[in-house]
């Protein structure tokens, strides 16, 4: 093989690696306009919890594309004036913000928990679990989906739980961001709750 030949697939093989990674570059910033607010819709209380007075529900929400690693968002929703207001047989219908940036079909991996003497999470708190859990997803992301649904709420529950000093873990749920809704089911400390996730 000549020197010219050898050289001239050295730059072709180059310049597609390089090309490869403008693209997942690119990919992780393209669509912005394709991206909506992730809200939470409904909150249906079939149980209340087995903590004293009613319920201070409130989420952290963790949304990752199923094609890009780098492309995740995370947020927290509630309690605000829900601070022991929720009780069983209550439906409410917030249409709250949680996080903006989340693309229909993502995977949504939520935490519901209940606030007790005021709220446990401040915001690098939060910033931090957001960041635990983009890490996660890297690791993650390569695996079967039944896996990585598993490490993701385990990571969701466990970075959560450092945080917190009297606030209760509920549950986690899983599901998909979309314009019809995503419903949750979350039961734990001796609650029941239903909550639907949108995208506009």
């Amino acid at each position: 093989m000549s020197t010219l030949t050898r050289l001239t697939r050295r730059i072709g093989l180059l310049g597609a690696f390089t090309g490869v990674a403008v693209a997942g570059g690119l990919a992780a910033a393209v669509p912005a306009h394709a991206a909506s607010t992730l809200r939470v819709a409904t909150v249906q209380c079939d149980e209340e919890t087995d903590e004293i007075g009613d319920d201070s529900p409130y989420f952290v929400v963790f949304a990752a594309s199923t094609t890009n690693p780098n492309a995740t968002a995370f947020g927290k929703w509630g309690p605000g004036a829900w601070d022991n207001a929720v009780a069983t047989g209550d439906i409410y219908h917030p249409n709250g913000a949680v996080v903006s940036g989340v693309g229909s079909g993502w995977i949504i991996v939520s935490l519901m928990l209940e606030e007790d003497d005021g709220n446990d999470l401040t915001a690098s708190e939060i910033t931090s679990i957001g960041n635990n859990m983009y890490n996660q997803y890297q690791i993650s992301f390569w695996k079967s989906q039944s896996t990585m649904l598993s490490e993701l709420r385990s990571t969701l529950r466990s970075t959560t739980d450092m945080y917190l000093t009297n606030d209760d873990l509920v549950a986690t749920a899983t599901g998909s961001a979309s314009a019809g809704g995503s419903w949750a089911h979350y039961v734990g400390d001796g609650g029941q709750y239903w909550v639907q996730y949108t995208l506009p």
